[in-house]
């Protein structure tokens, strides 16, 4: 049916064990075939003796404790992947209005297709047409007698998304008929029956489905058993041999990290085969053969291309996601952070919005903590709590993380739903991301310097933030800088590392920095010790005064701080000369201005001329010699071909001219292609008569006077 599985068996060995060759129908797709095989729908064929298990059933072996424990760690590993598949996100009113933006050019009424395109996801939107009449208007006008099967397949379609019913000929509803014929393709097929729905021609169940079958024995790619769930999704009555081709297409999506699910062709090909396989579902109902982790895999692909920018991509992105949110099978659940990723002591709530893929509410819920774990240590702070609904925003609910005193740093929250609706999927331990903030304390502030050699001991000063020392410190070649500081987490009173530690100092006079890090002790003190000497070439050995801040900053404290701390006025021995002041703060900078060099002055007229002249006298001498030799132009064949060649040997040498004078070289071969065709065609006839014609006078050297003479040979009379 869909491959050819082979199997047969080692010759030796045992117990024996079957090796499996798969053919895939397209692409030489083993995965497929694999999965066609262990769906149940592949041929087997069995070869010699002793017979081969089928496909899908178990060979004993022996497996060790170790094998055991592997593969149940695997299981494991999988299933906890598969629980964690939850959509991380939906369309908010933000990728609503810019949808909405991408859609509206086509209110210009300039082609029907982006019409149905724009009055189809204003739909979704729900957001009002602009101007309805002028564009029922637009519709109708495009439907008259004459038109294509596809043009009133687009129009009765947007007619019906307008709710401007559509009203066709006779002639073109014959057409409509007509074309639901065996033969046509799948897609052929989905315009006739679309547009018969929409216009209320009746349908032939029986012919439609011959036709269908017809088309997809010709074409069964994903795209056109697509449009066969369309087809069959309108028609009534008995459509099963549609409905069991959802699993053919289905086997056939390509996974995306382990997150999505998506078919050849990117998005327009997904949610035409998404759409058409619930509504087919629908119409038969029946489950459709789509697992529940599979529907939220769909729902992750769907939502990672929620920023296309083409309005055809717009039209089958909110027809997939509509789907998705009012079918009776599976509902992906997007859980999402409705507060800020930072909670603090100002905002000590967690929110947590529990919605369908277009932002809508699902209801009164129960939503469950299962843990909060703090990231760089495992550190569980919250075990099964359940979040209280927010009375001002539906479907948001919160959790007081810092009523438990955490720490700063990065958390991992688990959330569960608990859904009376069974349609909902993804709703079990999805996985949110918050951090906790902590405002910071810059305590024992010292700054000061100490002699190089150590003879005395250092002349530390305290200063305490947000002061500024009040005198200059001074050091110079024989001298060290150094600085002392602890911060300290104010929720806890500890000590605490951060992610930045400078130490930045700056000429006043000509704005040059140098930035110094600052690293802790075993003591969490942070320590800063340059030596003077050794530094010059930092400082670029120029004397001055510098000022001396600290910069404290991480991604989970509340109060990140640039404090002045002193300025410092530094000696080098041989010191140089400051730089121009310059500014290093960001800000649009001078335009560059490029300027050409000028062209080269161009040589007098005499040297031109006298170029020329030595161009053309090669030329000129070829003439004078073929004159001295006298040129035989009496076998010149006056002939057709022999006429156009030679005209388009002169064309071509006028061609070269024009391009070295005026043509560009694009121009030059486009019409150097089409003289030279009929050149070379003309050339190749006139060479030929002229080896017929040489060929000819030989024959007429070799017999002479007995050319074109014509013999009677008499047979010999018996005797």
């Amino acid at each position: 049916m869909c491959c050819g599985c082979v199997h047969r068996a080692h010759t030796t060995g045992s117990p024996q064990t079957p090796i499996t060759l798969h053919r895939g129908r397209d692409r030489g797709s083993m995965a497929r075939c694999m999965a066609w095989q262990q769906a149940g729908r592949c041929r087997q064929r069995q070869a010699s003796t002793p017979p081969a298990p089928r496909a899908g059933q178990q060979v004993p072996t022996q497996v060790t404790g170790k094998q055991g424990i592997m593969w149940a760690l695997v299981i494991l590993a999988l299933l906890g992947v598969s629980s964690a598949l939850s959509p991380s996100t939906y369309l908010t009113p933000g990728d609503k209005e810019r949808l909405k933006l991408v859609l509206e050019p086509a209110w210009s009424l300039s082609d029907l297709a982006q019409v149905l395109y724009a009055s189809a996801g204003y739909k979704h939107l729900g957001q009002p047409i602009p101007n309805p009449q002028g564009v029922c208007n637009f519709v109708k006008s495009s439907v008259n007698d004459g038109v294509t099967v596809e043009t009133l397949f687009l129009a009765s379609s947007a007619g019906k998304a307008l709710g401007c019913p559509i009203e066709a000929s006779a002639a073109s509803m014959q057409a409509v008929s007509e074309a639901i014929r065996e033969g046509a393709s799948s897609q052929e097929l989905f315009h006739a029956v679309t547009a018969a729905s929409n216009l209320g021609v009746d349908l032939d169940t029986a012919k439609v489905l011959r036709a269908t079958q017809m088309a997809l024995k010709k074409d069964d790619s994903v795209l056109s058993l697509g449009y066969a769930f369309h087809v069959g999704a309108q028609l009534k009555g008995e459509v099963g041999s549609i409905f069991e081709r959802i699993e053919d297409a289905v086997v056939q999506a390509d996974e995306v990290d382990g997150r999505m699910l998506q078919f050849e062709g990117g998005l327009s090909i997904t949610a035409l085969v998404l759409s058409g396989a619930y509504k087919l579902a629908e119409t038969s109902n029946k489950a459709p053969p789509v697992k529940p982790d599979q529907a939220v895999k769909f729902a992750n692909y769907l939502m990672s291309r929620k920023s296309v920018q083409m309005s055809k991509g717009v039209y089958y992105l909110l027809e997939a996601v509509s789907m998705f949110t009012n079918n009776k099978f599976h509902v992906p659940v997007a859980i999402t952070l409705a507060s800020n990723v930072a909670v603090s002591a100002e905002a000590p709530q967690v929110q947590v919005r529990v919605t369908d893929l277009k932002g809508n509410s699902l209801g009164s819920l129960k939503v469950t903590a299962n843990s909060a774990t703090r990231e760089s240590d495992e550190v569980v702070i919250i075990s099964k709590e359940t979040l209280t609904p927010v009375s001002s925003a539906e479907g948001v609910y919160e959790l007081d993380v810092m009523s438990r005193g955490p720490d700063r740093g990065f958390y991992r929250l688990v959330v569960s739903v608990d859904a009376p609706d069974t349609r909902l999927v993804g709703h079990s331990a999805a996985q949110l991301t918050f951090k906790v903030l902590t405002a910071i304390d810059i305590q024992g502030v010292e700054i000061g310097t100490a002699d190089s050699d150590q003879s005395t001991a250092p002349n530390l000063k305290k200063v305490a933030y947000p002061n500024t020392l009040s005198e200059v410190l001074v050091a110079d070649q024989h001298q060290r800088v150094m600085l002392r500081f602890v911060v300290r987490d104010t929720a806890s009173g500890r000590p605490t590392e951060v992610h930045q530690a400078f130490v930045k100092i700056t000429h006043v006079d000509s704005k040059r920095e140098i930035i110094f890090v600052a690293e802790t002790d075993a003591n969490d003190v942070y320590k800063f010790d340059i030596d003077v000497s050794n530094s010059m070439k930092e400082f670029g050995g120029v004397s001055g005064v510098y000022s001396v801040e600290l910069i404290i900053g991480d991604a989970s404290i509340s109060n990140p701080t640039l404090w002045h701390l002193t300025d410092l006025s530094l000696t080098f021995p041989e010191a140089s000369s400051p730089t121009q002041p310059q500014d290093y703060t960001y800000k649009v900078r001078p335009e560059i201005k490029h300027v050409f060099r000028s062209p080269d002055q161009r040589p007098s007229s005499v040297v031109s001329s006298t170029f020329t002249v030595l161009c053309v006298l090669p030329l000129l001498l070829l003439l004078i010699m073929w004159y001295k030799l006298g040129v035989n132009v009496a076998n010149f064949p006056i002939t057709l071909s022999a006429i156009t060649f030679h005209i388009g040997l002169a064309v071509i040498f006028g061609l070269f001219c024009l391009f070295w004078l005026h043509l560009d070289m694009f121009t030059t071969l486009r019409y150097l292609f089409m003289i030279g065709i009929v050149t070379f065609f003309c050339g190749n006839s006139m060479l030929s008569n002229i080896a017929a014609k040489r060929k000819e006078q030989e024959v007429k050297m070799v017999y002479g006077p007995y050319y074109n003479r014509s013999y009677r040979f008499s047979q010999p009379q018996q005797k």
